[in-house]
């Protein structure tokens, strides 16, 4: 299989989890311009990161991704077996993450990234809304580490990455009631080389 990845984009998500795996896989690093080739766009049709191209196809989303790349590594442990309740967990700490926090940390991207003069109510509202979902997460969490049975799983990749993005891409404050969480995370080595990929000159 092969990922279509651009740094510093959703895609990272995935490359951190396929650098978990520790599976081989080939990756192909792009800049902005090369996803709006067609070559690109027959694969994404928005001519956006990731894809995934499998035997069967290409495959793109970055939540979709991670459940299905897991799913074909049961072995690892970082997916729960099908039907049980922290299989249902962490599909909505997934979902949660994709919906209620990035699609907060968005509202305040497009203001601030946007061509036109932002609108600061936006920007207070969309990072209220943001705060509520870390302080989720953190109440979630509690003195454990981790999302799921206290065990590294897709649910604390997702969130996690999403969480990150707040700081890294500089969007907002990172609520202190997640910042272990985050740090924890980002410490990770699969996650460190998942960052270091570097856009191609």
């Amino acid at each position: 299989m092969r990922l279509h990845h651009q740094p510093r984009s959703r895609s990272t998500r995935v490359l951190w989890l396929l650098e978990e795996l520790g599976i081989h896989f080939d990756l192909t690093v792009m800049s902005r311009d090369m996803k709006q080739t067609p070559e690109y766009r027959a694969l994404h049709p928005l001519g956006r990161s990731p894809v995934l191209e499998e035997e069967g196809g290409p495959v793109f989303e970055s939540a979709a991704l991670i459940l299905h790349i897991a799913d074909q590594n049961l072995d690892a442990g970082l997916i729960a077996p099908l039907g049980s309740h922290e299989r249902a967990l962490q599909y909505q700490w997934c979902f949660f993450g994709m919906t209620d926090s990035e699609g907060a940390l968005m509202d305040i991207a497009r203001q601030l990234w946007g061509s036109g003069e932002a609108d600061p109510g936006i920007i207070e509202r969309a990072a209220a809304r943001f705060v509520a979902t870390a302080e989720v997460v953190a109440s979630a969490l509690g003195d454990d580490d981790y999302l799921v049975g206290n065990s590294f799983s897709v649910a604390d990749i997702v969130v996690g990455s999403v969480l990150g993005f707040a700081r890294t891409g500089e969007i907002t404050e990172l609520p202190a009631g997640v910042v272990p969480s985050v740090d924890r995370l980002e410490a990770r080595p699969a996650r460190q080389r998942a960052v270091a990929v570097a856009v191609p000159e």
